[in-house]
């Protein structure tokens, strides 16, 4: 379960959303596996005047076959997105739906609705030595769906996506343990999407560089440092305001000092720095800090709660920007069968 409280400062809102994801892995003997996943979500605005908008609904549903080939060296994934959600919004749900896709405020659950999709990918990988070295390719085919705009029901059309994914992956040897480092590149190609049949956007090409570092240090084990940073060439679009990305950096740590071979605990530390569009908008500075406990009930039952607090700003125009302040709650039960 995840649940969010945050205050929009300039806005003198309160935003709710509380989501429970569920996911199911299933092995199949050694060279497959399946997984199942969906997240229903609850969500609410109220505002200092009085006035509240709710949305209520589930994300589409997602459902992956795994193959390993050969010396399993190679992943071939085959997965399917089934559009359950929900699309015809009306007006007031449509403005919780924006809050929810605004990328510094980290929600779990940003879209749903998005028709039949298809995704298939193979990856591989290699030993070097201490190292080791993969590459992946994907590609997702998008559905079309029927969007409410106001009183009007409009046919949308997402472009396809290609991704290409380079790794790398080494452990080492550190003072009190082992230690290892991986890291990531990850290009992102975006056909364009048409809106009731007309060339309506397309998404510029997304680079995501990620890394990690998880190593021994005093009484934590792991310490794990991350990193990524999220940039985009320009959109294609007939709006100006649409055209313009900026850069996203995040940064986080994450402490386990572990108590017992059962109970561990964790300290959260995060930042994300996000560079204005062209427009001086959606730039952002949010930090948080939070703990929480790992704790396994028994071999096949683990619960690991969290709470995290974070403070920060969302630039909204020239000179303008919004403060945000907020809560987050999280908690996962894992139940091995």
């Amino acid at each position: 379960m995840w649940l969010g409280l945050q205050r929009l400062d300039d806005l003198t809102a309160m935003w709710k959303i509380i989501t429970f994801p569920l996911a199911y892995s299933l092995p199949v003997g050694e060279r497959f596996s399946f997984e199942a996943a969906t997240a229903p979500f609850l969500s609410s605005l109220a505002s200092a005047a009085g006035s509240r908008f709710t949305l209520n609904n589930v994300t589409d549903s997602m459902i992956r076959a795994s193959c390993r080939i050969g010396d399993n060296r190679a992943l071939f994934t085959f997965g399917v997105g089934i559009p359950n959600g929900k699309t015809k919004l009306n007006d007031d749900e449509l403005n919780i739906a924006g809050i929810a896709a605004n990328r510094p405020l980290d929600n779990p659950v940003t879209s749903f609705g998005a028709g039949l999709n298809a995704n298939f990918g193979l990856a591989l990988a290699q030993e070097f030595g201490a190292w080791v070295f993969g590459a992946g390719l994907g590609y997702s085919l998008r559905g079309k769906y029927e969007a409410l705009i106001g009183a009007q029901e409009i046919r949308v059309q997402p472009g396809n996506e290609f991704n290409v994914t380079l790794g790398i992956d080494r452990d080492f040897e550190w003072p009190k343990g082992k230690a290892k480092f991986t890291a990531d590149f990850i290009y992102t190609n975006y056909a364009e999407d048409d809106l009731a049949g007309q060339p309506f956007f397309e998404a510029g090409d997304k680079f995501l560089a990620q890394g990690r570092f998880l190593f021994p240090i005093a009484i934590f084990n792991p310490a794990i440092i991350s990193a990524q940073n999220r940039w985009r060439l320009d959109n294609k679009s007939a709006n100006a305001a649409l055209l313009d990305n900026g850069n996203e950096l995040e940064i986080s740590a994450a402490l386990f000092h572990p108590l017992s071979e059962r109970f561990r605990l964790k300290y959260l530390l995060e930042a994300q720095i996000y560079s204005d569009t062209v427009d001086q908008t959606e730039g952002a500075v949010v930090f948080g800090a939070g703990a929480g406990l790992l704790y396994s009930l028994s071999a096949k039952t683990a619960i690991d709660p969290a709470v995290k607090f974070f403070k920060g700003r969302i630039n909204t125009g020239p000179g303008s920007n919004i403060g945000i302040t907020g809560w987050e709650f999280s908690g996962g039960l894992a139940l091995r069968f």
